[in-house]
């Protein structure tokens, strides 16, 4: 990364917020939405089986583990110090 950018990110205290994204435990289609594995409930309006939790790329949670090769595939690896 350009060194003038990297002093310019840090001095405005730039972030990338922990999301499903970047996250270890999403299963993500190209679309943005898939499911989470760190996550389950109680699917009650067809079959009160247990099934996985739906989830969105932007979301995230308390369990979120960053997943550096995700990070990467997103381009953002350059950036692995502003995840916050």
């Amino acid at each position: 990364m350009d060194a003038n950018k990297l002093i310019v990110l840090q001095s405005i205290d730039y972030a990338i917020h922990p999301h499903c994204g970047i996250c270890g435990w999403s299963d993500l289609s190209a679309d943005g939405w898939g499911y989470c594995d760190a996550h389950e409930y109680e699917h009650r309006k067809h079959s009160e089986q247990r099934s996985r939790l739906s989830v969105h790329r932007s979301g995230s949670c308390p369990e979120f583990s960053l997943d550096e090769q995700k990070l990467a595939a997103l381009g953002l690896h350059a950036f692995r110090e502003f995840v916050r």
